[in-house]
């Protein structure tokens, strides 16, 4: 039994599989010797993650990931990780990759963020996508060491 916790909420109208996003994400945490707790992943619209944006960072765009470490009382939680699944879709499509594939990237991405990885420098990046192809291939899932946030690349917002 491992000693991470990942909980998937939907907030979608339709099911989606993420078992390979779960196994991603608790890869990440067995190769960074993260405390043992729990992370929530929310799969989520366009639509949320806009408003999370405007709400939190004050940003008037919507994006493909967001995290929010959890407070320090909360000692069993490490945080929650909401992923624009619209943006998955795209990504995916741009990428060559199932949309499973790309939201278990983003999911990774998130959840090193609340381990502590940056990536406002391109040295900071480079060892931030490394980290996360190498949760992905131990998770026998696709490694992009190109991989990038692609939310300005095209407009997603559907609202």
């Amino acid at each position: 039994m491992t000693k991470y916790r990942v909980n998937v909420v939907n907030q979608l109208p339709m099911r989606k599989v993420y078992k390979p996003l779960v196994r991603a994400v608790q890869t990440a945490l067995e190769q960074h010797q993260a405390s043992s707790g729990e992370i929530v992943v929310c799969l989520a619209s366009s639509e949320l993650l806009l408003e999370l944006n405007r709400q939190f960072r004050k940003i008037d765009s919507t994006t493909d990931v967001l995290t929010f470490p959890a407070p320090e009382r909360f000692s069993q939680s490490l945080g929650d990780v909401i992923i624009n699944w619209d943006m998955v879709e795209t990504q995916s499509r741009l990428r060559g990759v199932k949309p499973v594939e790309e939201a278990a990237m983003l999911a990774v991405h998130g959840t090193l963020h609340l381990l502590g990885f940056d990536d406002h420098t391109e040295e900071d990046r480079s060892m931030m996508i490394s980290a996360m192809n190498q949760a992905m291939q131990a998770s026998g899932l696709p490694t992009d060491f190109e991989w990038s946030s692609l939310p300005h690349e095209e407009p997603i917002y559907h609202g």
